[in-house]
């Protein structure tokens, strides 16, 4: 008799056990209680990182400034910036490989200074502001050791624009802290170096 009540307690003990790591009575989509029905609930994945690199050259000079070491160039020559993104995953079992991160480039100044593509692709988005213009692009994120750089160059044609600044924005699947933003001047006269 004791040995059936022993093991009729092992039994129950084991279907609460079961019922416990089912999530037995609870809601599958009430992962937090915070959102509203509807609401569209956006994680950023943690294994997608981006190492941006932002360089200026003006004029006819081949000599790449990196962003924060060179602020000042020339009011009466074109000024090419050379963005770099390297999307990186560090997801177990190729999590994250492949995956394609949308990245938008906003410039600000952009009503006395004209921004265009001088190498690469990228579309540029309709705007309401003059003084905002948009291009968009898909970069590949893959494993450290296999992801390279996706490079735009674009150019800047200064018609009395005191500064340009430049936002690079990357889509929800990647932190915010990896966006990039950066400032440049551009002043009169010939020595800017």
């Amino acid at each position: 008799m004791n040995h059936t009540r022993f093991l009729s307690c092992i039994i129950a003990a084991l279907c609460c056990l079961l019922l416990l790591l089912s999530g037995c009575g609870k809601d599958k989509d009430d992962s937090s209680g915070s959102t509203t029905p509807g609401e569209e609930v956006v994680e950023e994945k943690d294994y997608l990182s981006v190492d941006t690199s932002i360089a200026y050259s003006a004029g006819n000079t081949s000599d790449w400034s990196y962003g924060n070491q060179r602020k000042e160039f020339p009011d009466d020559d074109a000024c090419y910036v050379r963005v770099a993104s390297t999307a990186i995953t560090s997801g177990s079992f190729g999590k994250g490989r492949g995956d394609e991160i949308a990245v938008t480039y906003r410039f600000t100044g952009a009503e006395n200074c004209s921004v265009e593509i001088s190498d690469g692709r990228a579309t540029k988005l309709d705007s309401d502001d003059p003084n905002i213009v948009e291009f968009t692009r898909s970069i590949t994120a893959e494993k450290s050791k296999k992801a390279d750089e996706d490079i735009l160059i674009f150019r800047y044609l200064p018609d009395g624009a005191e500064s340009m600044t430049l936002e690079v924005i990357y889509d929800d699947q990647v932190a915010e802290r990896f966006d990039a933003f950066n400032t440049v001047y551009f002043i009169s006269g010939t020595d800017t170096q």
